[in-house]
């Protein structure tokens, strides 16, 4: 398009807002008269109605209203091609062009007082009269301070509007805006519900809303699962407002489409004769067909008598125009979820069921849907279905998928007869949905159970299956005394189940970090006997003993992580136990591995709590760009389910590494967010990871003395530990900043205490933490430089890069300031390039200027990485196209839309300095090796 043409200039004042109903088009058009208004000029609006949209410029009358050409001060020939117009319904004789300079005039009068905004919403319902006028006028506008602002629903613009406009898509909500709108109602859905309101609306803003609303009360809880929540008139009249008008025919073959899914395609084609002509006798299956007939674009409408094909052409055809749906080779879309839950609301009861079963009756289809349609048509308990739909679960459970068969299992419960086959599949259900990542969900099931169970084993696994969801919560009393009842019930029975709860339980324990907690769990597991080293047993040491029990800990790992049967809960618990005893790169493995198998099933990146604590093993590793694209995965499954735990400790590792990267202020934000609506002190672990967050951010802006405050805060007055594990880690820094300020005094007696409270034998990693942190304090120079050596060039070291680059430049600076520069250029430089492969810019420069203070030309020969410059989202998406992945298959792993994958490629390209996703591989590579690496 010629830039300086006249539809280039109007699209520089002329802004089209596309998207559909419940999008947020009308929110945007009110804040752009809102801020019009502000800055002293006016807004005029014009509103589309369907009514009117045959009506020759009804909407210039609109717009007119109540300015009309009497009160306008308007030329007098001015007034008569305007009156003419609105009066005679049609073009003046003057043609156009002379309409449009009548306009444009009362445009240029009105924006005398101020700048004009013409604000246009539901475009696609204006007349095309006012709409040939409106854009006639938009390319005359040079000059004037008058704007245009529309909204249109994608396929209601003119394509001239396109054209001259400058066009904004609004997208649906990805998981994690439509989470954090779903938290910001009154009442935000939970559990289940939760997850259906979001499959159901489909990222639309208003249908969220509506739909939470709808299931506010609590009421919709006990409904049949798999049936659609009711969408109410409001988003009915949006999505499906015209299907009344529609053929029966039509309406019968879109509540068809709206039960069937895409598997089910092959068996609608066997029963469109049923539904089109259900008083014509098909003829065979292998009769010919009418070569002739006119194609549908769906291969399987042709594969019947010529006579169901015609019907269904129509039929398919009505829809189509309708804009309700697409048919492309042979598959159905609905131009939207809700447009299939408005046909589905649309249809009484009896049709949904009589669909349902149809479908369910064509030979061809598959086992497991043929249950579930069977499910849906059933009202009763019917023990033949929900046999059916166990075995589903079962099926579901072979191949990964613990969401599905979780689903699966809970219609079985509300479906048998019998209470004990009820309470057992109840069970069951929540065990698939614990090992899904779903705890919300989990604690509905186990209420359940909680009123149904009359033994004491389903009692004691509804008290471990809601002790495993109140773990993941800030409840930690009540999770500890849910899973302790569950561990003593099933150890007087000699059950090794018990393990299961304490290990469960174990995992409140460390988060707490409450000493009472672990006390008791300790106990228990002491007492019970004959138990074989496995996950569970490796867990309880690691999670409640890491310091004490280390060896025994460790042994326990080894023969655990060895076994070639490992469920998949194995995993998770073995990792955490390598990360609690500083085996590291074995946590990464263990995390990496179990995520990657969420991710080949139907649960994929369902468990944030997996994917929080991989990113953190992966941050500790100096593997940050990893842990920042793991950080999108944990914040979006943590949304989905509106995780409490897992949202926090998010956030916290997000302004970790903001804080490592330079931005100090982003990392206190995300830590004010974290903490807004969260108490720290109850879960030490969160508050000892903040304050070291915001030490982190303090050290980056060189100021000592906020970081002491926040690390001092580690430890007690008595320097005992706020938290039994985590807060240890803090000494280095804390030594480090102490020194600097003129604290080493107190500092001192909180290493001393430290000290005399650990084993002699610590894991290698806190070993030289304590090193760094009492060379850095001891008196004695020669001991302090044998510590200070230690710490920075003990080979094992390298497994955590950060933490060697700050041993390293602690040596070199106190080398350098003991006037030996000679023998600081190695440490400081050694310091310096790990600093700059991290990409640490706040280290950098301060190790750069004590380098340079040694004589050493320290210009920065490492090139930065680019890819630190990315969001996490950025990041994720960038790592997968370099990996080949197109953007549909990127937008399937990340549960996000092509074009939203587009956006962010768009925006990460410039970042990284590449103009094409050919270019992403070469310059990844290093971040590639290290995710292979997990």
């Amino acid at each position: 398009m010629d830039s300086s043409g006249p539809e280039a200039g109007a699209a520089e004042r002329t802004l089209l807002v596309s998207g559909e109903p419940g999008i947020g088009k009308t929110s945007i058009l009110e804040a752009g008269a809102r801020r019009i208004r502000e800055q002293g000029g006016q807004a005029r609006w014009l509103v589309g109605r369907p009514e009117e949209s045959g009506l020759a410029f009804s909407g210039l009358d609109a717009l007119l209203h109540p300015w009309h050409t009497t009160s306008a001060g308007l030329d007098a020939e001015d007034g008569v091609l305007l009156e003419t117009a609105l009066r005679g319904g049609g073009m003046v004789a003057t043609g156009t062009l002379a309409l449009a300079g009548a306009l444009l005039r009362v445009l240029s009068r009105w924006a005398g007082s101020g700048p004009v905004l013409v604000i246009v919403d539901d475009l696609q319902w204006v007349d095309r009269s006012t709409q040939d006028l409106l854009s006639l006028c938009a390319r005359r506008l040079q000059g004037e301070p008058v704007g245009i602002l529309m909204a249109s629903r994608p396929a209601g613009p003119a394509p001239g509007w396109t054209r001259q406009s400058t066009v904004h898509r609004l997208e649906d909500l990805d998981d994690i805006q439509a989470a954090h709108l779903l938290d910001s109602l009154p009442v935000p859905p939970q559990g289940r519900i939760r997850r259906q309101v979001m499959r159901q609306a489909g990222g639309n803003p208003l249908a969220l809303v509506e739909l939470a609303r709808a299931t506010a009360n609590g009421s919709l809880v006990e409904e049949p699962v798999g049936l659609e929540l009711p969408l109410g008139e409001r988003l009915e009249q949006l999505f499906a407002a015209d299907l009344d008008v529609l053929p029966e025919a039509t309406r019968r073959l879109l509540l068809l489409a709206a039960v069937a899914d895409l598997p089910d395609m092959a068996a609608l084609a066997e029963v469109l004769g049923d539904v089109l002509l259900p008083d014509l006798e098909c003829a065979p299956a292998d009769s010919p067909t009418d070569p002739t007939a006119p194609s549908s674009g769906g291969a399987f409408v042709l594969a019947g008598p010529t006579q169901v094909a015609r019907a269904a052409e129509g039929a398919w055809s009505a829809a189509e125009k309708a804009g309700l749906l697409t048919l492309q080779q042979g598959v159905i879309r609905f131009r939207h979820p809700l447009v299939r839950s408005a046909v589905l609301a649309a249809a009484p009861f009896d049709q949904r069921c009589g669909a349902h079963r149809l479908i369910a009756s064509a030979p061809g289809l598959d086992e497991d849907r043929r249950a579930w349609h069977l499910a849906a048509a059933t009202v009763t308990a019917e023990e033949s279905v929900a046999d059916a739909l166990e075995a589903t679960a079962e099926r579901a459970r072979r191949r990964g998928g613990y969401a599905a068969a979780a689903t699966a299992l809970e219609r079985a419960a509300q479906l048998s007869p019998s209470t004990d086959d009820r309470v057992r599949r109840l069970n069951a259900a929540a065990q698939f949905a614990m090992f899904a990542g779903h705890p919300r969900w989990v604690a509905e099931l186990t209420s359940a159970v909680a009123a149904e169970a009359d033994t004491p084993g389903a009692r004691a696994a509804a008290d471990l299956h809601a002790g495993w969801a109140l773990a993941l919560t800030s409840r930690h009393d009540e999770a500890v005394d849910r899973l302790m009842a569950a561990a003593d019930a099933w150890a007087a029975t000699g059950s090794q189940d018990a393990l299961d709860a304490l290990a469960t339980a174990s995992m409140t324990a460390y988060t707490s970090g409450d000493p009472r907690f672990r006390e008791a769990i300790l106990d228990r597991y002491r007492r019970l006997t004959g138990q074989e080293p496995d996950y569970t047993t490796t867990w309880v040491l690691a999670g409640c003993d890491p310091f004490g029990s280390r060896d025994e800990a460790l042994a326990h790992l080894r023969r655990a992580a060895a076994r070639e049967d490992k469920p998949l809960g194995a995993w998770s618990m073995l990792g955490a136990a390598a990360w609690a005893l500083d085996e590291t790169e074995t946590a990464v493995q263990m995390y990496g591995t179990v995520l990657e198998m969420y991710r080949q099933t139907s649960t994929a990146g369902a468990n944030a709590t997996v994917a929080s604590a991989h990113a953190i093993a992966l941050f500790e590793a100096g593997r940050w760009p990893a842990a920042l694209a793991g950080l999108s995965e944990a914040d979006r499954a943590a949304a989905a389910g509106g995780l409490e735990l897992a949202t926090v400790s998010n956030h916290i590792l997000a302004a970790a590494l903001a804080a490592v990267r330079g931005d100090s202020g982003q990392a206190r934000h995300l830590l004010a967010t974290a903490t807004r609506d969260f108490d720290l002190r109850g879960t030490r672990t969160f508050e000892m990871r903040a304050r070291q967050a915001s030490a982190l951010a303090a050290l980056a802006e060189g100021d000592h003395h906020a970081a002491h405050f926040q690390l001092s805060r580690l430890f007690h007055r008595d320097a005992s530990p706020v938290h039994f594990h985590g807060s240890y880690y803090g000494l280095g820094d804390l030594a480090a900043s102490a020194a600097r300020i003129g604290r080493a005094r107190e500092a001192r007696a909180v290493l001393q205490t430290a000290v005399e409270h650990l084993p002699t034998r610590t894991s290698l990693r806190l070993h030289l933490i304590l090193c760094r942190a009492q060379g850095l304090l001891a008196d004695e120079p020669a001991h302090a430089e044998d510590l200070l050596r230690e710490a920075a060039f003990d080979p094992g070291g390298d497994q955590w890069p950060f933490e060697r680059a700050l041993a390293l430049a602690d040596l070199g600076e106190w080398l350098r300031r003991r006037q030996r520069p000679a023998d600081a250029r190695v440490p400081l430089g050694e310091a310096l390039e790990l600093f700059q492969s991290l990409g640490a810019p706040p280290w950098s420069a301060r190790t750069a200027a004590e380098l340079r203070a040694t004589g050493v030309d320290t210009a920065e020969t490492r090139q930065p990485d680019a890819t630190m410059e990315l969001t996490p989202q950025q990041l994720a998406i960038v790592d997968l196209a370099a990996q080949g992945l197109s953007n549909k298959e990127i937008a399937a792993r990340l549960f996000l839309s092509p074009r939203t994958v587009g956006f962010h490629l768009n925006r990460a390209f410039p970042k990284l300095g590449v103009t094409s996703r050919f270019q992403l591989r070469d310059l990844v590579t290093r971040f590639d090796r290290d995710r292979r690496g997990r």
